[in-house]
């Protein structure tokens, strides 16, 4: 039974963050909606306008199966170079924070900036991410509204003066709340805000504040524009009758791995060469375009978010391409993604990711269909369960990732092969991730870096860190003795024993300094000894031992056997226990950030 402080507590907590859940979710719905609507106006006024080329949308976004390719291809890459420059311009005369990928810059700001992003971002980060897509670069529309609910979030707890701590659990609703909305996920969007900031664990304190808010965005998106998936599909909403299919959903997952593999082994590499490049930001940005462009006149599939000819492999219309052709709209999918966000483009990676394992997963479904037709009946379900075991991978988010893409699919029956599929993919991909300032745990977080510190130092006993047969002196020796023997070591303070090594007092470097140096040979220990002090034993834990000294106001304090015997068997020092803290403290610099 809970105490009624215990009650008061708890009331005021669901209080708290269901009023700002609620709020972050409001706006991060309005800004999906915002988001969507300038997409779609900028393609329609460049790629269409300019290219003749109107990028195929997915089903449950009103498109078709039908395909439309470019009509004056040689205009794409001037629409995507100045898209680029245009961009460029943008963030580096406004907003720095818009470049590249924004759910990686949201989960920076999460762990080293205390969850503060700028007021002004989550607007440029609107508009830059809206050319960009709309323009025909190759991102996603998940990366600019997680940055978007993220900065929401973080200003929305700035504007309530809420602390650090409440500050990050905003922004990482926020940040959950702008993907469920977007995709229209709300389930997912939840987990998001507690998985995607680690590689293996959790941000549990962002669960209900993120659910609240996901549902909230979800629904005034929802009701504005459909409750449909974004994809229409065939798959059987609740059941999985065959098992004989496991199998293949596994190599499914390998091949994930090994794909997320040459991933990061293009986009990191291009990023970095970007970087090196000593120009402007709106001049990479425009050669980025350029090249994206380029890429685009041959393989249209790279301009925008690429849903649409995701839509078109889960309808069946698959075969029309040659399987050369598929692998090579893949290689060029992850060309695209890296000129496009790795000279500092705005947007998002998981719209990639999504084409890269839907175009991937259909590949191998339509080739077992051809081969075990009984055993693999709908070749399209391989493309939803490729699109989940792709971003596992890559974006080190299992749990979330089965649950968006089944959201965004209407694909609940299948469930069990995606976690089939996402097991060797998650775990042969390797370490790193396509968000570089992710960390493998809370503890490796600065974000909880104090919390983590006291529980280190609770989890460490003195006799693991003090000072064994420290000097002492007993109270018939000089000061002069107990002043050199101080010097000699790195404590402020002499233990004073008597018979059997017994602890009968403390000196301390004050206490000798108040007798002149000339005098300090006459007198003895026992004229200023202190026979009140403080003191801890070597199964205390290093947290009460420093406690004890802020509280002493000591630099250090003498550690005995027992309180019986009392007698002397150590020094801890709180400069011992500083240089503890610091080794095991998370490191602010991630070394997988690309330089």
């Amino acid at each position: 039974m809970r105490s009624a402080t215990e009650n008061e507590k708890w009331h005021r907590y669901f209080a708290k963050w269901i009023t700002i859940s609620v709020i972050v979710g409001v706006v991060c719905g309005l800004s999906a909606l915002a988001l969507l609507e300038a997409i779609r106006i900028i393609t329609q006024l460049t790629l269409t306008g300019i290219a003749g080329y109107s990028p195929p949308l997915a089903g449950g976004e009103g498109g078709t199966s039908d395909l439309v390719l470019p009509t004056v291809r040689y205009f794409i890459p001037i629409v995507t170079a100045l898209g680029g420059l245009a961009v460029g311009l943008l963030i580096y005369f406004f907003v720095p924070e818009a470049a590249g990928v924004g759910t990686d810059v949201a989960i920076r700001a999460f762990h080293r900036q205390g969850g503060k992003i700028r007021s002004r971002v989550p607007a440029l980060k609107l508009l830059t991410s809206a050319i960009t897509i709309g323009t025909g670069g190759t991102s996603g529309r998940e990366g600019p509204i997680a940055q978007i609910g993220a900065g929401a979030g973080s200003a929305i707890a700035n504007l309530l003066r809420l602390d650090k701590r409440s500050r990050e659990i905003a922004l990482a609703a926020g940040l959950g709340a702008g993907i469920a909305s977007i995709f229209k996920a709300p389930l997912a969007g939840g987990i998001i805000s507690a998985e995607i900031f680690y590689t293996r664990d959790f941000e549990v304190d962002a669960l209900i504040p993120g659910f609240v808010a996901s549902v909230v965005g979800y629904s005034i998106v929802g009701y504005a524009i459909g409750w449909q998936p974004i994809f229409t599909t065939s798959v059987s909403p609740l059941e999985f009758r065959n098992p004989l299919s496991l199998p293949f959903y596994a190599l499914l997952g390998v091949l994930c791995a090994i794909f997320t593999r040459l991933l990061i082994k293009i986009y990191y590499p291009t990023t970095n060469t970007f970087r090196r490049w000593k120009a402007p930001l709106y001049v990479k940005t425009a050669v980025g375009g350029l090249a994206t462009g380029l890429i685009g006149m041959a393989i249209p599939s790279v301009l925008g978010t690429g849903y649409g000819w995701t839509q078109i492999a889960l309808d069946k219309n698959f075969l029309l391409f040659p399987p050369l052709l598929i692998l090579a709209a893949v290689i060029a999918e992850m060309f695209a993604l890296s000129f496009t966000l790795g000279s500092g483009g705005s947007g998002g990676i998981f719209g990639p990711s999504i084409v890269i394992g839907g175009l991937l997963g259909a590949s191998v479904g339509y080739g077992l269909n051809l081969i075990f037709p009984s055993v693999v009946p709908n070749p399209s379900d391989f493309a939803i369960v490729g699109m989940m075991a792709f971003f596992a991978a890559d974006g080190k988010a299992p749990i979330s990732t089965i649950v968006l893409v089944a959201e965004m699919s209407g694909g609940y029956g299948l469930l069990a092969p995606s976690m089939f599929a996402v097991a060797p993919a998650f775990l042969l991909s390797g370490e790193r991730s396509v968000f570089p300032s992710q960390v493998p745990t809370r503890f490796d977080s600065p974000a909880h870096a104090e919390e983590f510190e006291a529980l280190e130092l609770e989890r460490t006993l003195v006799s693991d860190l003090m000072i064994q047969d420290p000097p002492s002196v007993t109270r018939e020796e000089s000061l002069a003795v107990a002043a050199r023997r101080m010097s000699e070591t790195r404590i402020d303070a002499i233990p004073v024993v008597g018979a059997n090594h017994r602890l009968v007092g403390v000196i301390t470097e004050k206490d000798i300094r108040e007798v002149t140096e000339e005098r300090r040979g006459e007198v003895s220990v026992s004229a200023v000894i202190k026979s009140q002090f403080t003191h801890c034993k070597p199964n205390d834990d290093l947290y009460a031992a420093l406690r004890s000294m802020i509280l002493a106001n000591a630099g250090s304090i003498p550690v005995v056997s027992d309180e019986e015997s009392m007698i002397l068997v150590g020094v801890i020092t709180r400069s011992d226990i500083g240089h503890l803290i610091t080794k095991t403290a998370p490191d602010t610099h991630d070394a997988r950030l690309p330089r």
